[in-house]
């Protein structure tokens, strides 16, 4: 694993900057989330997948309309 050190100060309020090249890597835009987890030596960030992000991805398969009239046509189903 290569490691590039980038450093960003912590304001009063405990807000850090991620360096750009970090946002632009990770495609972190205003209003993504990220989840923090503490370890021994230090603190991971990474982002979390949008449920909202995944079905834009999705999209081009079936819109709203269609995956709700099947959903409803399968549970008109006998479950065996």
């Amino acid at each position: 694993m290569t490691s590039t050190e980038m450093r960003s100060r912590v304001t009063k309020k405990g807000q850090v900057t991620v360096p750009v090249e970090l946002r632009k890597q990770l495609h972190l835009e205003p209003g993504k989330s990220v989840r923090f987890e503490k370890f021994e030596r230090g603190i991971l960030m990474e982002p979390v997948r949008d449920l909202a992000d995944s079905a834009g991805a999705l999209s081009k398969f079936a819109d709203s309309d269609e995956v709700l009239k099947d959903l409803l046509e399968s549970r008109k189903k006998p479950f065996r």
